[in-house]
């Protein structure tokens, strides 16, 4: 039976979601707590490759198992084998066609400032902390300009090798709350870093350090000038199917 999970995860401990020798990542703890339940060891597809030190509320994989299991059970016996900072939220058995990875439409994720800080201690692991106060105008107009169907190559590489780097992006929304920044951006898919170096495009937009011209010259692929944001303040919200 094929079977969906959706996923969030604090991840701060860990080098991000794809297993690897020698490192603690989200895959490989998921993966150990399937087998402890289960006996098997199923392969994990999950929508997206979160980097290290980067959190979700919404991650999404599925994987197979050979025998069947009461998959309404499924979210608490994981959690039992699971460290507190992953949770499975949801469990249900899909159709064998799905792909948590293939079958998306959507994905949505959400880059979390901190402005006008002399120094930050409070949830410093959950959001980027800047001494300056941002122009959020300037910073809503360039996200604008992201949105649409472009070859975004100079905001990071496809998780295919050789793949290509087109991707759609659905919008773009700054929004802030006192000194809480938020970047949300919504696509069909994204490269590696994409959405990382979105927020780093606009943070220095918002810091006047660049103008909204410059959007257009890292649409064309010049790189120049452009850096990842800090992982801890992005989340991966959701995906839509």
């Amino acid at each position: 039976m094929n079977i969906k999970l959706v996923l969030e995860y604090e991840g701060t401990g860990y080098h991000g979601w794809q297993a690897q020798s020698g490192a603690p990542t989200i895959e490989a703890e998921l993966r150990a707590a399937i087998a402890g339940l289960t006996g098997e060891t199923p392969a994990l597809t999950a929508a997206g490759r979160t980097d290290a030190g980067v959190h979700a509320l919404g991650q999404v994989v599925n994987f197979r198992l050979e025998r069947d299991f009461p998959v309404q059970q499924l979210p608490g016996a994981l959690n039992a084998h699971l460290p507190r900072d992953i949770a499975v939220r949801s469990a249900e058995i899909v159709d064998e066609s799905f792909n948590a990875r293939y079958s998306a439409r959507a994905r949505v994720y959400a880059y979390r400032i901190r402005q006008g800080l002399p120094r930050q201690a409070y949830q410093r692991q959950y959001a980027w902390g800047l001494h300056e106060q941002l122009d959020l105008a300037a910073m809503q107009a360039a996200g604008e300009r992201l949105e649409g169907r472009h070859d975004f190559r100079a905001f990071g590489h496809s998780p295919r090798p050789g793949g290509h780097t087109v991707r759609q992006v659905h919008d773009v929304t700054v929004s802030a709350l006192g000194e809480w920044v938020t970047i949300a951006v919504a696509a069909d898919a994204f490269l590696y870093g994409m959405v990382r170096r979105i927020a780093g495009a606009l943070v220095d937009i918002g810091r006047r350090k660049r103008t909204i011209d410059w959007i257009d010259a890292l649409l064309g692929g010049s790189s120049d000038g452009l850096r990842l944001a800090p992982p801890q303040g992005l989340v991966q919200v959701g995906v839509q199917y």
